[in-house]
């Protein structure tokens, strides 16, 4: 059995991490719960959110414990009717586990990618009267994740193959839309509001109609007990929705709008633009370009089309002109402009990169190399939290 991807540009390192999620021996007896934690987790490893926390680096908040806002919002219809699913106290305690854990480092990371989609996502579901909890859906199915792609399904909404055809989505000039958000949320809505139409008072049914299909929807009991899976998935869904309006949380929206002003456009000269020509030519690498724009999928892009979907680049991911690109470079004197967390050295002390793995510490990474300790590489690679999954340390190199 074997994962494939959607679009002959997605990479196999891309592909891997999807793969994982459903087939690797660690993932396959994990819960709902636990399967979701590790794909936050995930989520911060992606370069628009490297970039954020680069020049955001107290984006993270230092308190042990949320406080309650003053005054917390009532129930909307959505929550009313997934009130049955909190009488499952131990899956409740694990999804309240999962937020609180690590300085609740996951509901964190999700406010932080609230700040860049909430705004649009709200207004869209005000105004065709849908529950404004349905926005944590995109939180739940992908973590706010534009260039998810599993099993047919693609975008932050996870949105398969059919609705995105519905709504003139998929495959146009060479854009995958269901991969841009706005134009994503938009066709969401719509296609919410004819579920709506069909299930008007049964606002849980519509959410399941749309993660499972209208004639799944129409057999469900409507009540916990008939799938453990979707059972887990709604239960979830409830406490975040609710954790996250109860909470009083900083906003992010003007800082990512900030991040956004310093994005660079791809230079285009007037003909469109070519990926290989792209690629070949040093300006950034095919990793990185299909990461930071996953809904382009074609060899050609048009200027047209470069401007109004934001053909943008940060600037740790663009390649200086003289920069070397050997990936199999362990030693340098200083670190390379692409790993997207701001590694520091004192009077640039030669670096060993190690890249953190799952199960990874401050203390067993010193373990490996001699005369290093969990401080030292703390204060070089200013670390004032934790560290995740995918980041680049330099490890100080004592030879």
């Amino acid at each position: 059995m074997s994962c494939t991807a959607p679009f002959h540009t997605v990479l196999y390192g891309i592909q891997l991490i999807f793969c994982s999620l459903i087939l690797c021996n660690e993932c396959k007896g994990q819960s709902t719960v636990e399967q979701w934690k590790f794909m936050v987790q995930e989520r911060t490893e992606k370069i628009d959110f490297k970039s954020f926390a680069a020049h955001n680096p107290n984006w993270m908040v230092n308190a042990a414990k949320p406080s309650l806002k003053t005054a917390v919002p009532a129930l909307d219809q959505l929550e009313t009717s997934l009130l049955p699913w909190g009488e499952n106290q131990a899956l409740v305690d694990q999804c309240m586990q999962a937020l609180f854990e690590s300085n609740y480092q996951c509901a964190q990371i999700i406010g932080v990618l609230h700040g860049r989609y909430g705004p649009f996502i709200e207004q869209a579901l005000e105004a065709a009267s849908l529950p404004n909890s349905l926005q944590w859906l995109a939180a739940t199915t992908t973590a706010f994740n534009v260039g998810f792609d599993q099993d047919g399904s693609a975008g932050m909404w996870g949105m398969n193959a059919e609705v995105g055809r519905k709504y003139g989505l998929l495959g146009v000039n060479g854009i995958d839309q269901r991969k841009l958000p706005e134009e994503s949320t938009h066709a969401l809505v719509l296609e919410l509001e004819r579920l709506q139409r069909r299930f008007p008072n049964d606002p849980h049914r519509v959410l399941v109609a749309y993660w499972k299909g209208m004639a799944y929807a129409t057999r469900w009991t409507g009540k916990p007990g008939y799938d453990d899976v979707l059972d887990a998935q709604l239960t979830l869904l409830k406490v975040l929705s609710r954790f996250m309006v109860n909470i009083e949380r900083p906003s992010f929206e003007l800082d990512w709008i900030a991040q956004a002003q310093k994005w660079t456009p791809l230079k285009c000269d007037g003909k469109g633009m070519n990926r290989n020509a792209i690629i070949a030519e040093g300006i950034v690498s095919e990793q990185n370009l299909t990461e930071i724009l996953p809904w382009w999928y074609s060899d050609f892009l048009s200027c047209a089309d470069a401007q109004k979907y934001g053909a943008r680049l940060p600037q740790m991911i663009i390649a200086a002109p003289t920069e070397s690109r050997s990936p199999t470079t362990q030693k340098m004197e200083s670190p390379p402009a692409t790993i997207g967390q701001d590694v520091l050295t004192e009077n640039a002390i030669p670096c060993i990169l190690y890249t953190v793995k799952k199960g990874d510490t401050l203390w067993n990474i010193a373990q490996r190399y001699p005369g290093v300790t969990p401080e030292k590489l703390a204060k070089i690679n200013s670390i004032s939290d934790y560290i995740r999954i995918g980041q680049t340390l330099c490890v100080p190199d004592k030879k």
